[in-house]
């Protein structure tokens, strides 16, 4: 597996993919790297912010896949995690809530201009 560094993490953060095997081939080489498990969330977190609207749920899910596998290593990640999942889901919650808002609003304005 490839050295750990927070470079690293970001450029593999920012290759991540809805898929199943992406998901737990990142999952799997950030348990391995777990001694960094502080900031890997920190980076994690800060990413998730930046992260488009379609790529956040995948944060999340990815957070999961650690925060399972995880558990027989140690407890660092469900710690770790513990305090930024609030925080995190909130965020994808009010993303996903203005999303929808904006949706709705260009649906009406185009039902309008139909009439």
């Amino acid at each position: 597996m490839s050295s750990f560094s927070e470079s690293a993490l970001e450029k593999k953060l920012s290759e991540l993919s809805s898929s199943q095997q992406s998901v737990q081939t990142l999952s799997l080489w950030i348990i391995h790297h777990r001694k960094h498990s502080a900031l890997i969330v920190k980076v994690w977190h800060r990413e998730l912010k930046k992260a488009k609207s379609n790529r956040k749920l995948t944060f999340l899910y990815l957070a999961n896949d650690v925060i399972q596998n995880s558990k027989k290593k140690g407890p660092e990640f469900t710690k770790d995690f513990e305090t930024v999942l609030v925080d995190a889901c909130s965020h994808v919650a009010r993303r996903e809530e203005a999303r929808e808002t904006k949706l709705s609003k260009n649906s009406t304005t185009r039902r309008r201009r139909r009439r």
